[in-house]
């Protein structure tokens, strides 16, 4: 990958994460993928459940692969132009929209409120108090301040975090997770398009991830991908040990929910050994890819493996996960999240990757499963002893 296409996926990943989102409120995030798809004459439909399905497809007979990544991250939801009698201070009441711990909201934390049109300026605010009900599904309602009376349209409001930044080989930015993933999958599939590629590649986009991978269950429960489609989840997924930052993207055989599917890592494996990187050799490795069973959430490929398909993941190691910060367990405050730079793009060259062997899977496939056929000779040997 050289220095102006490394610039490319940077510039990609910096434009979506500048961009506020929450869930329900992607509109904006959606609109940028769909203007990046048009600009590069890849074709794609909008569902009736606003989710984007991109589709890229030359050559015949190839197993389809579908990248799947989420357009909205953890934010709120505007209830109410009111707060409690106890909190003079709170003009607004708002919802809690994802998995955030609530003492992150202590302290005043400052806050942007959107309207749905992006052109319009966001309104400024701090959380001035919280309620955290205790018991799951837990539900938690936030009041804020305003300096001014909110105007007609705002909904939904963001962290007042910084929007991007590289520095010392991370990425800084108030959301990572996932819109590092809608940026790998709109890059592998520019690669294939203007490659002009033997693929038969679908990048789905899609919506309210954090609060329960709605947008993701009402693709596959519509069938609008073949049942035959090898799926990849692409997150941003809370660093653990063996799953480390700076030590590569992580091929994940599970998530907190379920473990994953073994023919659909197959594609993944086989990328990273085209790249240089042999994940059973325990030797040091010229290409720096992991592999792990992540659980620190629950993601999209266990919404397909529930829905009858073969899915797998692909994660980016993710500090600070959901703006949690990770360096004070015990008083947690609001900040960005970070994953390593080369990471990243070693990530999306894996993903580039795994799309152009897709054309060669049925083969690939065979060669391994005579490689590893049982040793008839020493099984007779067990006849000997009986």
């Amino acid at each position: 990958m050289d220095s102006a296409y490394e610039e490319f996926c940077l510039n990609t990943l910096r434009d979506l994460v500048s961009i506020p989102t929450a869930s329900f409120f992607e509109n904006n995030i959606l609109a940028y993928i769909e203007a990046f798809l048009k600009q590069y004459s890849i074709p794609y439909t909008v569902d009736r459940w606003g989710n984007i399905l991109a589709h890229y497809s030359k050559g015949e007979n190839i197993r389809p692969l579908a990248l799947m990544a989420h357009t909205d991250h953890p934010a709120f939801e505007i209830t109410a132009a009111n707060a409690p009698e106890s909190l003079p201070t709170a003009n607004l009441t708002a919802l809690l929209l994802g998995g955030v711990n609530p003492l992150c909201f202590e302290g005043a934390p400052q806050v942007k409120i959107y309207s749905l049109d992006s052109s319009q300026p966001f309104v400024a605010g701090k959380i001035v108090g919280y309620k955290a009900e205790a018991l799951p599904p837990r539900k938690v309602e936030l009041y804020i301040h305003t300096e001014i009376e909110l105007p007609e349209g705002y909904k939904f409001g963001i962290w007042d975090l910084l929007d991007f930044q590289i520095s010392d080989d991370f990425i800084y930015a108030r959301v990572i997770d996932d819109l590092v993933g809608c940026a790998s999958a709109l890059l592998t599939l520019h690669k294939v398009a203007t490659d002009d590629a033997e693929v038969n590649l679908y990048g789905v986009f899609t919506r309210a991830e954090e609060v329960g991978l709605v947008g993701a269950d009402m693709v596959f429960q519509s069938g609008a991908l073949p049942l035959d489609t090898l799926v990849v989840s692409i997150e941003a997924s809370k660093a653990l040990p063996g799953a480390i930052q700076g030590e590569g993207p992580v091929i994940r055989t599970g998530d907190r929910f379920s473990t994953f599917d073994s023919e659909a890592e197959f594609v993944l494996n086989r990328a990273a050994l085209k790249m240089g990187c042999d994940l059973v050799a325990r030797a040091p490795q010229p290409v720096k890819i992991q592999r792990q069973l992540m659980t620190g959430g629950r993601c999209e490929a266990s919404s397909a493996i529930l829905n009858g398909y073969k899915a797998t993941g692909l994660a980016f190691p993710l500090g600070n996960y959901h703006n949690v910060s990770d360096d004070s367990p015990g008083k947690p405050y609001l900040a960005t999240e970070n994953i390593h730079v080369q990471d990243y793009l070693t990530g999306v060259k894996l993903l580039q990757q795994a799309a152009l062997l897709m054309v060669d899977l049925p083969t690939m496939r065979a060669e391994y499963i005579a490689k590893e056929k049982p040793d008839f000779s020493l099984a007779a040997r067990l006849e000997e002893f009986l």
